[in-house]
């Protein structure tokens, strides 16, 4: 039994003692007793302050009042000294600059956390007088600058967290000084340059992320030098060079991430010592060569997930990787890689426990034979991607009868054969996903009734015919497409929580079922190129987040409908040409300002073409042909995107608007993109060239650029300001009432493939510049008064048919008749130096006449002026004829006496 006395001296230990507690703990109310250093108190006032405006400020910083800091939020003291060596202040608010004065007053600080707030401004060198600090983590912050040198004096610095700021420069050598460092985050900045050889001297270090960064160069050799690394991360920058051999090295690493970089060369073998690894995450790089046989079950037992996609791999799957039983993920997608998938799904079939393999993604490859049923037997497989390869053969019920966890299923692209039958009952029912497209399907599955989960069904080009089935509007599906099959009978009612809907190309009869209500979310509607007839349906209005109408090539009659209380204003493309609908221009089309293609070709609609047509922002393709459009084509305002202009068959009048000088995109000869991505949007649109018409896939059509304003009634000259389209590719003003002369410019339009200027009433010589398009390939000038001599070009000759200058009886020249007055009007080198010789021999025969002249008239004159010389000369004269005569006498007696001896 207890004494009283005994109860006594207990209870008042006990009120002693609880009054020395009070007295530790209590603040600077009361007289309590103070723990906090008072400079360091006035440190972290100065640092953090709701009216600071060189440091920190923030809410939530109440209980930052009295004379004991310790007791304050975030701040932790020493029990032996009251130093101050925590301060956690994250998820704060705090934002401004961390000031210079933090590491100058508190020096007894190790662990430092000023995480997931919104300070800005540099890391201050100050901090690296922190000697003790054994943590710092500043992550999720706006952080900017570069990482002070002075980091490489905190010795004692286990962990260091930077990730997610704006940190700029290069990692610091001084960084491998920190020989204690376990962690180093820098990830999700905008640091550069390469990785510091002096990290290999971080001999504790067993956690490095530096991804999504700027960082380039090689991955140092001396990474190898780290012994206790166990996860490293360094996806997401642009390192180039080979996977160092020393990466072997890394006897503890357990995961490895060198994804979407530039990363050269082959996998190196030494990567089959790393017995510890456990993923390993190499995809999106430039890597070669085959799988080295090391990466197997033998060397690599822990290994769970391989990605290796998006790379140049080439040669077979090695047969060891069947031996990887615990392999969850195994991602070989977009390479080389050839062979077939035997020796692979039969080895993990082989499994003693049963294989782990949840997801097999091998598309993109070239990988051919048939699929083995072996593929059965792995039963834990959920992601299944063969699509793009070679694959052949068929597909049965064997090879699924174990899968009971499918949930996505691509066999898309292989020429497979699908024998299912009507009455097969998949061991799955909960598949999500499911892609058989370009694969042989003779009717529609009936076994997809019963996949309760599936949204996504991709059918197309796989040789579906007859109905569909009524169960089908059942289907609560996302994405559907069953375009280009032989699909007949009436279309299903399309369902208002479905986004994706694409049946065209097959041959569907009867109206449009479109039952939705205002919370459409409806993207994409693909009913082209089948036999549907009706009226647009006006529930059509309701589907306000459309972003795709397509409609082209049915039977469609009537006025698109008035969407006045709501509307699609968020259409991006439109295609409802080949119908025949009537009616003005649709009004809500006004509202859609994101506009880039919109083809109402080949229908009946009729009035004027608003002006507010032309001054879509991102309109690049306007086709309105083949209607009854009138009035003046509108004003075009200046325009970035737009590079097809169609308004061809219509009954347009005026001039040809010099405003089409405000087509930018084609002055600046710019490929211009999509503003708004195709989003897998794989449509094509008409466009008629060369006199044909073709069908551009949306792949090529940022490098057309053409302008047909043919067939309408426009008149005037064709302006000048045409000229200075300088990336135009096809223009046609044919079939117009178009006068004047072509512009002498128009040889400035170099990219030019197609003129037609036809059946106008054009005067005037071709302009000599038509011979300086080099790649013109289509040209019609008939049909005009155009006269003069045909100009030649060495692209010019290539276009030798007389009929595209038809109809022009004052042309000549190849390849019409050479014109009569060839010498006069281009007189050749060589008749120019003949005419030079005839002048040159007249004045040679004058000269000489006009010298005898003188000379006779010379001598003969002095003989009449002069007595004695005229005297002199007659005698002279006589002397000879006397002379001559006895010379002549002479002879004629000696011939005289020799006639006679005879």
């Amino acid at each position: 039994m207890v004494s009283p006395s005994f109860s006594k001296l207990f209870i008042f230990l006990l009120i002693t003692r609880a009054i020395c507690c009070c007295l530790g703990q209590g603040g600077g109310d009361g007289g309590a007793m103070v723990r906090c250093i008072q400079s360091e108190r006035r440190a972290l006032l100065a640092i953090i302050s709701n009216r600071s405006t060189n440091g920190l400020s923030g809410e939530g910083f109440s209980s930052w009042t009295g004379d004991d800091c310790c007791r304050w939020k975030g701040v932790t003291c020493d029990n032996a000294t009251d130093r101050i060596t925590e301060l956690d202040l994250s998820f704060s608010q705090l934002v401004g600059q961390i000031p210079e004065s933090l590491g100058n007053d508190l020096a007894h600080l190790v662990s430092l956390n000023l995480s997931y707030n919104d300070i800005s401004g540099r890391i201050p060198e100050s901090l690296g007088k922190l000697v003790r600090l054994q943590e710092v983590r500043l992550s999720d912050n706006h952080i900017s600058g570069q990482i002070p040198e002075t980091i490489g004096n905190l010795q004692n610095l286990r962990v260091l967290h930077l990730e997610h700021n704006s940190i700029t420069g290069q990692i610091p050598r001084t960084m491998g000084d920190l020989c204690n460092l376990t962690e180093l985050d820098l990830s999700s900045n905008n640091i550069t340059g390469r990785i510091p050889e002096s990290l290999g001297k971080l001999v504790k270090l067993q956690e490095v992320r530096l991804f999504d960064n700027l960082i380039s160069g090689q991955i140092p050799e001396t990474i190898g030098n780290l012994p206790n690394l166990r996860v490293m991360h360094l996806e997401g920058n642009s390192i180039t060079g080979q996977i160092p051999r020393t990466m072997g090295d890394l006897c503890n690493l357990t995961e490895l991430d060198l994804s979407s970089n530039n990363i050269t060369g082959r996998i190196p073998e030494s990567l089959g010592k790393l017995v510890k690894l456990q993923e390993v995450r190499l995809s999106d790089n430039l890597i070669s060569g085959q799988i080295p046989e090391t990466i197997g079950n033998w060397n690599l037992p822990n290994l769970r997930v391989l990605h290796l996609e998006g790379n140049s791999i080439t040669g077979q799957i090695p047969r060891t990787m069947g031996d990887m039983c615990n392999l969850t993920e195994l991602y070989l997608s977009h390479n080389k890689i050839y062979g077939e998938l035997a020796d692979l799904l039969d080895g993990l079939s082989s499994c003693a426990q049963g294989a782990s393999l949840s997801s097999l993604n091998v598309e993109g490859n070239n990988l051919s034979g048939r699929i083995p049923t072996s593929l059965s037997k792995l039963s834990q497989i959920q992601n299944l991607y063969l699509s793009s390869n070679s694959f052949q053969g068929d597909v049965t019920g064997a090879h699924f009868s174990n899968l009971t966890n499918l949930y996505l299923l691509d066999i898309s692209n292989n020429s497979l054969n699908v024998m299912l039958p009507t009455d097969w009952i998949p061991p799955f029912n909960n598949v999500l996903y499911i892609s058989m497209s370009f694969c042989r399907l003779p009717a529609f599955p009936n076994w997809i009734r019963n996949q309760t989960s599936l949204q996504f069904l991709y059918l197309s080009s796989v040789g579906m015919s007859g109905n569909l089935p009524v169960w089908f509007s059942d289907l609560e599906l996302i994405t559907v497409f069953l375009d280009s099959n032989n699909l007949t009978g009436p279309l299903p009612q399309l369902g208002s929580i479905i986004s994706w809907i694409n049946l065209s190309n097959n041959s569907f009869v009867g109206p449009i079922p479109l039952t939705v209500n205002h919370d459409s979310y409806l993207y994409f509607l693909s009913l082209s190129h089948n036999k549907l007839n009706g009226s647009i349906p006006s529930s059509i209005c309701n589907l306000t987040a459309l972003l795709a109408l397509e409609l082209s090539d049915n039977n469609l009659t009537g006025e698109f409908p008035n969407c006045s209380n709501s509307s699609p204003n968020d259409l991006v493309y439109v295609h409802l040409n080949n119908n025949k609908l009537s009616g003005r221009f649709p009004s809500f089309l006004k509202h859609c300002g994101k506009l880039t293609i919109l083809d109402m070709g080949q229908n009946r609609f009729s009035g004027e073409i608003p002006t507010w047509v032309v001054s879509y922002e991102f309109l690049m393709i306007l086709r309105l042909s083949s209607n009854s459009f009138t009035g003046a084509i509108p004003v075009i305002a200046n325009h970035s995107f737009l590079r097809v202009l169609d308004l061809s068959s219509n009954s347009l009048s005026g001039e040809v608007p010099s405003s089409l000088r405000n087509l930018t995109s084609i002055i600046e000869r710019t490929n211009t993109s999509f503003p708004f991505g195709n989003d897998g949007y794989a449509e094509s649109i008409l466009i008629t060239i060369k006199e044909l018409t073709i069908e551009y896939p949306f792949s090529v059509l940022y490098l057309l650029a053409s302008i047909d304003l043919s067939n309408n009634d426009l008149s005037g000259e064709i302006p000048t300001e045409l000229t200075d389209l300088l990336g135009l590719t096809a223009l046609n003003l044919s079939r117009n009432h178009i006068t004047g002369k072509i512009p002498e410019k128009i040889g400035s339009l170099t990219q030019l493939e197609s003129l037609d200027l036809s059946w106008n009433s054009l005067a005037g010589e071709i302009p000599s510049g038509i011979s300086e398009l080099h790649f013109l390939s289509h040209l019609n000038l008939s049909y005009n008064d155009l006269s003069g001599r045909i100009p030649t070009g060495t692209q010019l000759s290539t276009l030798n048919d007389s009929s595209i200058y038809a109809g022009n009886r004052g042309l000549c020249g190849m390849p019409l008749p050479q014109c009569r007055d060839v010498s006069s009007e281009a007189p050749s080198d060589a008749g120019d130096k003949e005419n030079g010789d005839k002048i040159e021999k007249i004045f040679q025969i004058i000269s000489i006449i006009l010298g005898f002249v003188v000379g006779f008239w010379a001598y003969v004159g002095t003989i009449f002026m002069k007595q004695n010389l005229r005297v002199a000369l007659f005698r002279s004269i006589d002397r000879s004829i006397d002379w001559i005569y006895v010379q002549l006498a002479l002879k004629y007696g000696r011939l005289k006496s020799k006639w006679q001896r005879t």
